[in-house]
């Protein structure tokens, strides 16, 4: 009996929050069996899982998001729209550090990143002064203000060889392992199901010769 998709149950084999926030869908490769943010609300149990926002926000733009219907999934689709644009920016990275990145691409993820970037300030704290983003209870967009500025450290911070796309699904994935040669995003889920590919399509070669 297959495993129940949902957000519960969806696995975290990116590597970083951006990554994690690309891979809401079941599939980016082949087929697209589930879209795991079929919902605002969905959305935000996201959010929970990967720990963001905090609970007292989290709360706050669920009640919005339920008294204010369309704009909730206006804002779905948007957040669904940047995914999308994450997802082709970070392909055209794995593939060659994006020496084939589309210009207008690139053009929708830097407005996605100035927009979030926009939101982020300084703040004095116990420890000192730390870079925090506006906690903002009626913007349904704001859980992607920290996807964006995870998508920045990543960019910033770790070297670009590093960031792969799964050979099977099309998952972004960090590669941290030593040698840096991780193919798939999980190589219990995906490295087993190509390596059954694989070892079957050989077997039908050699039986047709």
């Amino acid at each position: 009996m297959s495993k129940e998709r949902s957000i519960a149950t969806l696995p975290l084999d990116g590597g970083a929050l951006c990554f994690h926030f690309i891979n809401t869908v079941n599939a980016w490769r082949g087929v697209n069996l589930h879209e795991y943010l079929g919902s605002y609300q969905e959305m935000i149990d996201w959010c929970r899982k990967v720990d963001i926002l905090g609970e007292a926000q989290r709360t706050a733009l669920s009640h919005y998001a339920a008294q204010n219907e369309t704009a909730a999934v206006a804002a779905l689709q948007k957040l669904k729209r940047t995914r999308e644009t994450l997802y082709q920016f970070f392909s055209a990275i794995a593939d060659n550090d994006g020496a084939t990145l589309s210009p207008a691409i690139l053009e929708k993820f830097n407005k996605a990143l100035t927009n979030a970037l926009s939101h982020l300030q300084f703040e004095t704290t116990p420890t000192g002064v730390n870079a925090v983003l506006q906690r903002d209870d009626t913007d349904m967009m704001a859980p992607l203000w920290t996807v964006m500025k995870s998508a920045y450290d990543i960019l910033t911070n770790e070297e670009h060889t590093r960031i792969k796309e799964c050979e099977t699904c099309g998952w972004i994935f960090l590669d941290t392992t030593k040698n840096n040669k991780k193919r798939w995003c999980s190589p219990l889920s995906c490295g087993t199901m190509d390596k059954s590919k694989r070892y079957y399509q050989k077997k039908k070669e050699k039986a047709e010769e």
